[in-house]
């Protein structure tokens, strides 16, 4: 199992070095995260060998754009929820990923949205550009515990997707990914073959809500998923 997970991991990093900088190096920016969803996250799955299944997609309407909440605990949860959407999400980021080599060029590349933790102004930067996207009807998703958990237990939420949510007047999508972090562990250098569910919720109306109901967002969004986690 050891040399399996050390040829998976060489794998996952020479095919996201290949997709990043020979198969999508010249091409524009929808087009490169059209081949996210539709190519890199399948193969990543499949060295993985961790197929994804999908739940309550029947829940989204094809012509509207949400704003997607999900539990993270793994990694893997990223091509998981492109695999299972089949959208071209733009996630919000934490602002250290910019740089690095594996995923950097190509985050930037696919308008994901980069949140500097700690400074202000910066953030609320972020948050207009998301705002901007949203109007012009792109799908947005957060991991609104902020970082991947380590015990696999749901960690608190923080505030700042919520009220985005609120001041775009964007339906929230709570969704829950099971077993990713037994699929791709915290570690990232160990893999076991589990069937992956991503399950989607019924979209959350945030009509007549003001930032002061941020915090009830916030906490029904993560009953939801911390229900559909005990099932």
């Amino acid at each position: 199992m050891i040399i399996l997970n050390i040829i998976q991991l060489v794998l996952l990093g020479f095919w996201t070095l290949f997709f990043v900088y020979i198969l999508t190096l010249f091409l524009p920016s929808k087009a490169t995260l059209w081949l996210t969803v539709h190519l890199w996250a399948p193969v990543n799955s499949f060295i993985v060998l961790s197929p994804i299944k999908s739940k309550g997609i029947e829940h989204l309407d094809p012509n509207k754009n949400y704003i997607f909440m999900a539990n993270h605990s793994s990694f893997f949860d990223i091509p998981c929820l492109f695999y299972a959407s089949k959208r071209m999400l733009h996630f919000l980021a934490k602002e250290e990923l910019r740089h690095n080599i594996f995923t950097g060029f190509m985050l930037k590349k696919i308008q994901m949205i980069f949140i500097e933790r700690g400074n202000a102004q910066k953030s609320a930067t972020s948050m207009r550009h998301a705002v901007d996207l949203i109007s012009q009807g792109m799908d947005i998703a957060i991991f609104p515990e902020g970082t991947r958990t380590k015990d696999g237990n749901l960690n608190s939420f923080k505030k700042g997707g919520f009220k985005l949510a609120i001041s775009s007047q964007t339906d929230i999508v709570p969704v829950t990914i099971k077993n990713s972090a037994k699929a791709w562990s915290r570690s990232n250098i160990r893999f076991r073959p589990t069937k992956v569910t991503v399950c989607f919720g019924e979209p959350i109306s945030v009509q007549g809500l003001s930032e002061n109901d941020a915090v009830l967002l916030s906490n029904k969004v993560s009953n939801i998923i911390k229900q559909e986690l005990q099932k």
